[in-house]
């Protein structure tokens, strides 16, 4: 077995995922752990952080067997909107909080009236919403503040995991651009928005690249993980980066989305883009390697299917979507907000909706017209993006949604562009792993890695007449989604 392997570990909200990774783009080891989450009925949502970087070293030790003296680097992913303030003795002072957190919902309103909130998105690329470190660390500040004064430093999920690997506080710019005080154009500390929360940039880990290797594993933190031999570490980018990079974003003009329990539609870009409209659409993280990912993410993507599978029809994923293939949807249409939703115009006071529903329509009626809704609403941002001026010729995909062929074809023709879908089983793995072997020099450029390990299983092209009939029935998605904004707002009333 030849030497110098990529150890990529990708954690989430829920699980933690490890996994050896060659030059190939294949996963030889793969190896999950579930990351439980601590809750209240005040709205908390935390990881132990000590429980979370033992969860992560199970699973490193897990994954390595086998591989123990060929590993060359690691590269860790994590999720955004992370926080967890450690002392000085970089001990954590609570737990971690997580994108679920619903704590800082308490004063969000409140801060948001000390900003600018052009400015702050001018500056940063985050629409402001409440799940933002931003947010967070204010909350700490009126509601918790014994612990806001007693941090040395404030750090995302994966940061933690880099303190605890190498003893000092390390960020890069992918997962700190979801922080809201992240300047994107100079990838920097904003000191604008520093000032409004009250706190200096020495209360904030280094901001490293995420394409150029850190350090060394020292050797203790080697021991640790089972590894022997010469291993370093990269800082990696952000879950959805991983995602992207691993089904081929970083090639030109091509779009990723990811379609998991949420949605996700974004595309590499050689400069930040920020939307001309007010209704700041275009959410504008830093990637990598002098690319942005310019775009946006739905809250309600698989978790509409899921919800048709557990509360509604007690049915399998295969048994929906055979039900959906029986025929189109019958003029039915679903508004799949069941959770809310991330753009400022609808907000968490949306909810779902079947518009048209009459006694004719039966459950494959119901469920096509679910998955018809999830892909109107990615084409929302598409639209965004298209408004911008941001070219697309064609799309790759990732995501458990990607399994169904049927809901691939409506994505297809409701965006209007070919949509490729590779074979990979953890893409977040693979795109921590070929940004390691760029960074290791195995590959000259990004586009030759994703060339060379990102592989392609099936392709999906729209019919010209497919893509007029769900360019009418978007039109009129649009319409009802405004007009329902009103009555969102009035039932969030009663």
């Amino acid at each position: 077995m030849e030497k110098g392997l990529i150890l990529s570990v990708d954690i989430g909200t829920t699980n933690l995922k490890a996994g050896i990774v060659d030059e190939k783009g294949n996963i030889l080891s793969l190896y999950r752990k579930e990351t439980p989450i601590e809750r209240d009925n005040e709205g908390k949502a935390e990881h132990n952080p000590e429980v979370l970087f033992a969860a992560f070293v199970e699973a490193v030790k897990e994954a390595a067997k086998g591989f123990e003296d060929k590993i060359s680097l690691i590269v860790p992913s994590s999720y955004m909107f992370g926080l967890i303030p450690v002392d000085e003795n970089l001990n954590p002072l609570m737990g971690m909080m997580t994108l679920l957190d619903l704590r800082a919902k308490e004063t969000f309103e409140e801060f948001l009236k000390t900003m600018d909130v052009k400015e702050v998105y001018k500056r940063t690329g985050y629409t402001p919403t409440f799940h933002a470190p931003l947010f967070k660390i204010y909350w700490l500040k009126k509601k918790r503040n014994e612990i806001f004064n007693k941090t040395r430093f404030f750090l995302s999920s994966k940061d933690f995991i880099l303190l605890k690997l190498l003893g000092e506080p390390f960020t890069e710019p992918s997962i700190s651009s979801a922080t809201g005080y992240m300047n994107v154009n100079t990838l920097d500390w904003d000191d604008y928005v520093l000032d409004i929360l009250g706190i200096d940039k020495n209360r904030l880990p280094t901001i490293v690249p995420s394409d150029k290797i850190l350090a060394d594993l020292p050797v203790e933190t080697k021991g640790l993980l089972g590894l022997s031999g010469d291993v370093k570490v990269l800082t990696g980018v952000y879950d959805g980066g991983a995602v992207g990079i691993g089904i081929g974003a970083f090639e030109e003009e091509v779009g990723a989305i990811n379609i998991g329990t949420t949605g996700m539609f974004r595309v590499a870009y050689p400069e930040a883009i920020f939307d001309k409209e007010e209704s700041m659409k275009l959410q504008t993280y830093y990637l990598s390697s002098g690319k942005w990912f310019i775009g946006a993410a739905i809250n309600n993507a698989g978790i509409v299917l899921k919800w048709l599978r557990d509360n509604v029809f007690n049915m399998s994923y295969d048994e929906l979507t055979a039900e959906a293939s029986k025929g189109d949807s019958s003029n039915l249409f679903f508004i799949p907000y069941l959770t809310g939703e991330r753009d400022k115009e609808i907000g968490n006071i949306a909810s779902g909706v079947f518009f048209g529903l009459k006694n004719t329509h039966n459950k494959g009626h119901m469920i096509r017209a679910s998955m018809e809704g999830v892909a109107f609403s990615l084409r929302m941002l598409y639209e965004a993006l298209k408004d911008n001026n941001v070219k697309i010729k064609e799309i790759r995909a990732g995501g458990g949604g990607t399994k169904s062929p049927l809901w691939m074809e409506i994505f297809a023709s409701t965006l209007g562009l070919p949509i490729k879908v590779s074979n990979v089983e953890e893409p977040a793995l693979v795109g921590s792993a070929l940004l390691g072997y760029y960074a290791m020099g195995r590959y000259k450029t990004l586009i030759e890695a994703t060339r060379e390990m990102v592989k392609i299983e099936n392709s999906y092209v729209p019919s010209k007449e497919k893509i007029e009939y769900y360019e009418k029935k978007f039109q009129f998605f649009r319409v009802l989604t405004k007009n329902l904004k009103e009555l969102f707002e009035l039932h969030s009333k009663l």
